[in-house]
């Protein structure tokens, strides 16, 4: 799974540049987000392939994952990725939301609670701040995603001890 991880950061960097545009953080960051929830709900699913033809929104997924992965730093975890969908619908649909620097100071707020006072206040540094919180929530996310692969093929091995399949098993009859 290392190799798995590398290449994921790879990727997660690759989609979330440094820019000064929140826009692009916001969108990409959710896209990345986006990404990781479907993961989350395909490593939890017995059968992943249900969801192939579904419309999930990403509230839905974010619902659903949360209700999948729940713990102690749920606050922490789930209320801004909520704040980043909320962002990202205010950019998706008006060019230029007139409240769109207090949403990303609020999405901060969330994310630094302690912190958010340190961050300068021009629009480029609260950019990469976003993109570090996105980044944060995007590993924590796979870190859970690896967890609950392990769990499944943990689950898979106390159902057949053996390791063998029911194919298998009916081959040899």
């Amino acid at each position: 799974m290392e190799k798995q991880t590398q290449t994921y950061y790879k990727h997660l960097l690759a989609h979330l540049p440094i820019v000064k545009d929140p826009t692009l953080v916001i969108l990409r960051g959710h896209l990345l987000l986006e990404e990781l929830l479907d993961e989350v709900l395909k490593a939890w699913l017995k059968d992943p392939s249900v969801l192939a033809d579904t419309r999930l929104t990403f509230h839905q997924k974010l619902k659903l994952s949360k209700g999948i992965i729940s713990g102690s730093r749920d606050g922490f975890t789930w209320k801004p990725l909520d704040l980043l969908n909320q962002l990202r619908n205010r950019i998706s649909h008006k060019l230029s939301p007139h409240d769109l620097e207090l949403k990303i100071d609020e999405f901060l707020k969330c994310v630094y609670p302690e912190d958010y006072s340190e961050i300068p206040s021009d629009i480029y540094s609260k950019s990469k701040a976003m993109r570090k919180a996105i980044i944060f929530h995007c590993a924590y996310l796979s870190g859970m995603i690896d967890v609950l692969k392990l769990a499944r093929e943990e689950q898979i091995q106390q159902s057949d001890p053996a390791g063998s399949s029911i194919a298998s098993r009916s081959q040899s009859d």
